[in-house]
């Protein structure tokens, strides 16, 4: 069964799913302006280094993670948030099991 979007004035639950009892990564929201993800990671597990064109925004939920950021290492914790300009090449890495809700603002016409 493929994922399901949110739609408009929908409430989405950050840490459940329709789909599976446990927390799965998924993309909640897509539209032409932002793309909005759940994130979950295991400890130990890592999104290898990249950037997007457009800025985003990570708010770890749960757990904890670690972010490099450029030249920068940074823990976030439940409840942190972060800021990445568009462009920045950044990679995460699970601490510990987290969940992290990711937002990307497109860019238009890329």
């Amino acid at each position: 069964m493929a994922l399901q979007h949110a739609k408009s004035s929908e409430v989405v639950n950050l840490l459940a799913s329709r789909e599976s009892p446990t927390p799965i990564s998924q993309a909640l929201v897509s539209t032409p302006e932002i793309e909005l993800m759940r994130l979950v990671m295991k400890a130990g597990k890592t999104v290898p280094p990249h950037a997007v064109a457009g800025p985003i925004t990570l708010f770890c939920r749960q757990g904890s993670i670690e972010v490099r950021a450029g030249d920068s290492m940074q823990t976030m914790k439940q409840d942190d948030l972060m800021f990445l300009e568009g462009g920045a090449d950044h990679a995460l890495h699970a601490v510990t099991d987290a969940i992290v809700l990711v937002t990307v603002f497109r860019v238009p016409g890329r």
